[in-house]
């Protein structure tokens, strides 16, 4: 979360993800991942030749129900979301716990075609893949893949196989509108729209899928489908930085730069390292050998980097501060990072150096990704036992585990008397302590440095690997996940 976003979590209001962008190819593309699927033609309303006189003979005997036709049709049948949020319980009834969620645009497939009688409003509820049911009303959801309101939510689907699956930039202060004269907007259901905050506060964030022109004027169309005059706003330049894959061919310890260039040292016969000419940019990384030299009150590390010696205080130092991992085994560093094991737990966790800004994913005791990361910019602090808070823009020590996902999320700092601070559709969001999140920011690319109002944040791409690589896993198609008892949840531990 950001450094203007202390209180985002606890406040946050789930904005969900609308479809989007560009080009019908690359929404077709993209909608897979992230419960957005592009509608296809429906077997009922494809148009068929005409039967023979033997085959329409045979038609109009009555026949048995085929299991793997049944099967087949089940297989193709979905639920679509009509709304911006479709949960899917773990029980067919209105109040079971919820343990996945639709957004704007997505569907599922379903697991039977049979329906179940619904209660407390729901007329029916289906069972889904790979688990849980779906309330089927008309309203938010449908089993109708031409229905009109779905069919119009398509364009703006979020690009969920992208780092940023919207477009995002800086308000500089305005007014969402639900129409634009010149706009041909469908009446959207009820709940698509933000109404809490037509109005946008400076230095919050807004998030859209395309630009249209209407009366001499470009607008943005929101991702809860408003509209944004786009003079309003300043666009954010997408962060390109990115941790490394460990294996053979990069291994722990290595070194980051954060903030500026630093140069590259030599030894020399006798003196301190000499200084060159030659630098590493900043968020560049080099593999370290583990060698040191101490002179007077400076220490150099030796690189991988062509006999090159690095200034210890010019370097993040990734590496391990644990010698076993949560389940008591030893650290393995070097080799290639293991597979999964066959019908076994993964073990996954990550260790995150709050005030150093790295953060190391393990699959059970070997490393197998490094990247920086930005905490809060107030340090790190133990919660109090009896109140679970930390101080503002400060990240929690301890250890914890995921809990929740979202695909996005926005999220918002509440005000009593002002506006309220708005993130809008946070990538990649991950639930694991309070009111703290591991999520993307998009918003600033100062990784290593404390800049966040608590939460860990990551570069969008590291954030897209990390919420595919942890635990509990992101079913197809689904927006969100809570975990439920049964499920592997990936162990977040934190230091300074």
């Amino acid at each position: 979360m950001s450094g203007r976003s202390w209180f985002a979590a606890l406040g946050a209001l789930w904005l969900g993800c609308t479809p989007s962008r560009q080009d019908a190819g690359s929404r077709a593309d993209a909608a897979g991942s992230a419960g957005v699927a592009v509608a296809e033609p429906s077997p009922s309303s494809a148009p068929s030749a005409r039967a023979s006189a033997p085959e329409a003979l045979a038609a109009s005997a009555p026949a048995a129900p085929v299991p793997e036709v049944e099967a087949a049709r089940a297989r193709s049948a979905r639920v679509y979301s009509r709304g911006r949020e479709v949960w899917i319980r773990s029980a067919p009834r209105p109040k079971a716990q919820w343990i996945g969620m639709l957004s704007i645009g997505g569907s599922v497939r379903l697991k039977s075609l049979e329906p179940i009688r619904g209660a407390g409003g729901c007329p029916a509820f289906y069972a889904v893949e790979p688990r849980g049911y779906v309330c089927v009303d008309g309203e938010r959801a449908t089993l109708d893949t031409a229905d009109p309101v779905r069919q119009a939510l398509i364009p703006h689907a979020p690009l969920a196989d992208r780092p940023l699956p919207y477009r995002y930039g800086e308000s500089l202060g305005l007014k969402r509108l639900l129409r634009v004269d010149g706009i041909d907007a469908p009446a959207w259901p009820e709940g698509l729209h933000d109404l809490r905050h037509m109005q946008v506060r400076p230095r919050s964030s807004v998030a859209w899928t395309e630009e249209v022109e209407a009366g001499g004027t470009t607008w943005l169309w929101a991702s809860d489908l408003t509209f944004i005059p786009k003079d309003k706003v300043k666009p954010y330049e997408p962060a390109t930085f990115e941790g490394v894959y460990l294996g053979a061919e990069a291994r722990l310890p290595m070194a980051f730069f954060r903030r500026k260039a630093r140069p590259k040292y030599r030894l020399t016969e006798g003196g301190p390292p000499a200084k060159t000419d030659a630098v590493w940019e900043r968020l560049a990384r080099v593999g370290l050998t583990g060698r040191s030299k101490r002179v007077g009150e400076l220490t150099y590390l030796e690189t991988r980097d062509d006999g090159h010696w690095v200034l210890e205080r010019d370097a993040v130092v990734v590496q391990p501060r644990r010698a076993r991992n949560p389940w008591g085994r030893p650290i393995r560093l070097g080799g290639e990072p293991p597979s999964a094991p066959a019908g076994g737990p993964r073990n996954t966790w990550v260790e995150i150096a709050a005030l150093d800004g790295w953060l190391i994913a393990y699959e059970d005791d070997r490393p197998v990704f490094a990247t920086l990361i930005s905490a809060g910019r107030n340090g790190a602090e133990e919660p109090e036992k009896a109140e679970p808070f930390v101080p503002p823009s400060t990240t929690p020590l301890g250890q914890y585990s995921i809990g929740r996902k979202w695909v996005t999320k926005t999220l918002i700092t509440p005000h009593v008397d002002a506006d309220d601070w708005i993130e809008a559709e946070v990538p990649w969001s991950q639930h694991f302590f309070s009111k703290y999140l591991l999520h993307a920011a998009y918003w600033h690319d100062r990784w290593g440095e404390g800049q966040s109002g608590g939460c860990v944040n990551l570069s969008p791409a590291d954030a897209k690997w990390l919420f595919h690589w942890t635990e509990p896993a992101v079913p197809d198609e689904w927006y969100a996940v809570q975990a439920t008892r049964d499920d592997p949840s990936t162990r977040v531990v934190i230091h300074r």
